[in-house]
């Protein structure tokens, strides 16, 4: 059985970063998947915006990343998000295991759309997202590269297929 591949980290990030930097990050890793990119998660009241409920802004980071990366992985390219539309479909509960999915869609001139779900282990959708994402400028990109934290399994998206 092949090896999981994950992809880098930024230490500092509210998503994927490293506790020691960022005391606040949800420390999370993405997997890429046939079909995209997609992460585990479970809240705890840190995260909460009512009792018992995961904040929106969380909702909305977790699928930003997500979906962000699913393109990054599509298209080999560092991508920044341009538009994001959140649809929260039914509150997330705190402690409830879940995992966020993301697929690069379409591919334009200008951007790229991608899109994604939250959803538990029964299937039960919770929210979905759609964002439009602009490429990188290369420059950019390679200064972003060279932050990012690379473990053993780490695909590196800037190296061409």
């Amino acid at each position: 059985m092949p090896k999981e591949t994950f992809l880098p980290t930024y230490k500092g990030c509210l998503v994927c970063g490293d506790p020691q930097v960022n005391p606040s990050t949800l420390q999370r890793r993405f997997r890429v998947t046939e079909s995209g990119v997609e992460v585990d998660f479970k809240a705890d009241f840190r995260q909460a915006g009512y009792k018992g409920i995961v904040h929106g802004g969380i909702v909305t980071a977790l699928l930003d990343e997500t979906i962000g990366w699913a393109i990054a992985v599509d298209r080999k390219r560092l991508f920044m998000t341009a538009e994001l539309t959140v649809r929260f479909v039914q509150p997330l509960p705190i402690d409830l295991p879940v995992t966020v999915r993301g697929r690069s869609r379409e591919h334009k001139s200008r951007y790229s759309i991608a899109e994604g779900e939250i959803v538990d282990a029964e299937g039960t959708v919770y929210a979905k997202a759609s964002g439009k994402f602009f490429l990188m400028q290369e420059e950019k990109a390679r200064q972003v590269n060279d932050y990012l934290t690379y473990l053993e399994n780490d695909l590196n998206v800037l190296v061409r297929a």
